[in-house]
């Protein structure tokens, strides 16, 4: 784990610790990580709606998700944002690429959506992540939507990330939203 000086300059040098990750790099890492996905399964009921966020800008990518969301009946769900609301989910088709996406102002990917659900609905969330720390707080994008999504949620919130992204410490506001669990290359750690 590594020790943290800010947040703010953490999360600049993880970006940056990411974007020289190159594309099959990205994916092995992912492979690795995907092979802990399996310790989900006594957890979820059997047609579980699983939300999830696309990756992007060179997070964990989460394709092994969705495969795994397949090979097990899951739903996946990705994230609709709105300025100053909580998330809500939309269902998605796989393949992916049967589901249009659209940018959001943020610069992620997201889909049109002709019905949604509200994060209540979902059995568990995995999310990409800037950090996380031995205690499960976690540093995301800076949006708060995740912050204010799953301030009351009781289902399981996973982060999915690189290993080199858990971090001794983390500098937490009460409102703040953490993980119970995360998945990286390396293994799964629980809080």
């Amino acid at each position: 784990m590594e020790k943290l000086m800010s947040n703010a300059s953490f999360s600049k040098h993880i970006r940056q610790r990411r974007k020289i990750l190159t594309n099959k790099e990205r994916a092995n890492f992912a492979l690795m990580a995907s092979l802990y996905l399996p310790k989900l399964l006594p957890h979820l009921p059997k047609n579980a709606n699983v939300g999830l966020y696309l990756d992007d800008f060179g997070e964990l990518p989460t394709a092994p998700i969705l495969a795994f969301c397949q090979k097990h009946g899951f739903t996946p769900f990705l994230p609709i944002t709105v300025q100053g609301k909580p998330l809500c989910f939309a269902p998605i088709v796989l393949p992916l690429a049967k589901t249009p996406l659209k940018r959001h102002r943020l610069g992620m990917k997201e889909p049109f959506a002709k019905h949604d659900i509200s994060a209540d609905k979902l059995d568990l969330i995995i999310c990409p992540l800037v950090a996380v720390d031995g205690s499960g707080n976690r540093l995301g994008m800076g949006g708060g939507f995740y912050d204010r999504t799953f301030a009351n949620f009781c289902g399981l919130k996973i982060g999915w990330c690189y290993h080199f992204q858990v971090v001794d410490s983390l500098t937490v506001n009460e409102w703040d939203k953490g993980v119970d669990m995360v998945i990286t290359d390396k293994g799964v750690i629980r809080f």
